[in-house]
């Protein structure tokens, strides 16, 4: 049987998710600081083929893909099946999402959805859980990539 503190624990990390969620189809991606250490390691290789490191670049690169300018506009982001294991001040998750997205500009009308999983290290930290390093594994996409700035 879970503790009080296990069964805290577990549903502040499903509020990290939902937070995410919140803040990428908000568009305010400057509050990743609420989801993600500072030095973060993202591995984004099965999608996008690198690896980032570092809350700062994160938000520089949503800010470009997904944000003003670029071709993507409202998205919709949802986490279910949460797998969490939380052992003292370090937890290890794994999550599926769906994402949609709408195109804008050279991709108007289209519409690019992403199934997947985030497998995660979780860290307690004085401001609460975040992310520590992610894999990003990307299951099936459709619809053209609408997350690019043209360049």
């Amino acid at each position: 049987m879970l503790s009080l503190q296990e069964l805290n624990d577990e549903r502040d990390i499903k509020l990290v998710y939902c937070n995410y969620c919140d803040i990428i189809d908000e568009k305010d991606f400057d509050r990743l600081t609420e989801v993600f250490t500072t030095d973060a390691v993202q591995d984004y290789r099965s999608s996008l083929g690198f690896v980032m490191e570092g809350t700062g670049p994160l938000i520089e690169g949503a800010h470009k893909h997904m944000g003003k300018g670029s071709n993507c506009g409202t998205t919709h982001h949802n986490v279910v099946n949460f797998r969490i294991q939380v052992s003292g001040d370090t937890a290890k998750a794994k999550v599926h999402y769906y994402a949609v997205h709408e195109g804008l500009n050279k991709h108007a009308g289209a519409i690019y959805s992403m199934w997947g999983e985030y497998v995660d290290d979780l860290v307690r930290t004085p401001a609460g859980w975040r992310v520590k390093n992610r894999l990003y594994r990307s299951i099936l996409t459709e619809g053209p990539v609408v997350t690019y700035k043209d360049d």
